[in-house]
């Protein structure tokens, strides 16, 4: 969703949360591609879910079935800073309380070498709908 993360880029945040089912791979990759390209933090949350915590009226898929202590969702959470770099986690299958130092200077620091919402914004070219 290019033009939301824009809007949200050039709102100024510094902390994105990044609230997924739960951090798969992909879901990782994009949530690294946003700090990297908003040159913000991002907190990543994923949920722990085991089959015992289905709602009753749902029939759990076969290898669930039996198992209340099958994992559906094993979490993944993680901390990112500006730059895409990892600060903490990713966390899976445990819940934990994920902690990382974060240093709001880094930020101004790291448009130095790609500033979306600055000089490569271009509102002069790029409207919001791609005219001019």
């Amino acid at each position: 969703m290019p033009q939301a993360r824009h809007v949200l880029h050039t709102s100024g945040e510094d902390i994105h949360i990044a609230a997924w089912p739960q951090v798969k791979e992909m879901n990782l990759v994009a949530s690294r591609h946003y700090a990297f390209e908003g040159r913000c933090f991002v907190i990543a949350c994923g949920a722990i879910m085991h089959a015992r915590d289905l709602p009753a009226e749902l029939e759990p898929a076969g290898e669930l079935r039996g198992n209340p202590d099958a994992v559906v969702l094993s979490g993944g959470s993680v901390i990112i800073g500006p730059d895409g770099a990892i600060l903490a986690g990713p966390v899976y299958d445990v819940e934990t309380i994920l902690t990382a130092e974060i240093d709001l200077a880094r930020i101004p620091e790291e448009q130095l070498t790609l500033d979306v919402t600055g000089h490569y914004a271009r509102p002069d070219v790029f409207g919001p709908t791609g005219q001019r």
